[in-house]
């Protein structure tokens, strides 16, 4: 048996003995396949290692808002690191505090070097002693000395406006950073 291409192009598909069809298909993350098909993979991040000297209370860290009219952000991979033991806490739409209202840029880049799409999401930095109002804590974890990967593929969703901020509170001082790996859809 023969199946011709509809578009006429005069392609054929093969069909088995067992009336199975021949395909070819890979099986890529969510991400990568964003990132190849439409360059719409972004690293959002705090710019750099933060040194944390106010110990025992909460520093913000990073605060994401997605700024898109039409698409979802889809957050598929979150790495917190630091020198020393760190408490991390994230909250969603968190509506005031230094972290926001400073307005220090954090890195927002296309992973795609070949594409041109630029982000619809404001990324700030924080720092040392930077305050995060509002909002409810969605999760919180504790670091050894080191980095730690959630990998959430896709699950955690920024809508319109919807936005996280993530916190860390160390018992002795020590350097930190953040990182996210996300894509629009």
């Amino acid at each position: 048996m023969k199946i011709e291409d509809g578009t006429g192009s005069k392609r054929l598909a093969k069909v088995d003995t067992r009336n199975r069809l021949t395909t070819y298909a890979t099986n890529l993350p969510k991400l990568a396949d964003i990132s190849d098909q439409n360059g719409d993979s972004y690293i959002m991040a705090n710019g750099g290692f933060i040194s944390i000297t106010s110990t025992g209370t909460e520093s913000g860290i990073v605060h994401i808002k997605n700024t898109s009219e039409t698409q979802d952000l889809h957050i598929s991979e979150l790495r917190t690191c630091g020198t020393v033991v760190s408490k991390w806490k994230i909250y969603k739409n968190s509506t005031g505090g230094t972290l926001i209202s400073d307005q220090t840029a954090g890195i927002n880049q296309n992973m795609n070097f070949t594409s041109q799409n630029v982000p619809d999401s404001t990324v700030y930095s924080g720092g040392n002693a930077k305050t995060v109002s509002g909002g409810t804590m969605i999760g919180h974890h504790i670091t050894d000395i080191g980095h730690s990967t959630d990998i959430l593929e896709g699950s955690l969703i920024l809508g319109r406006n919807d936005s996280i901020q993530i916190t860390v509170e160390l018992a002795s001082a020590g350097e930190v950073c953040c990182r996210l790996l996300g894509y629009f859809e």
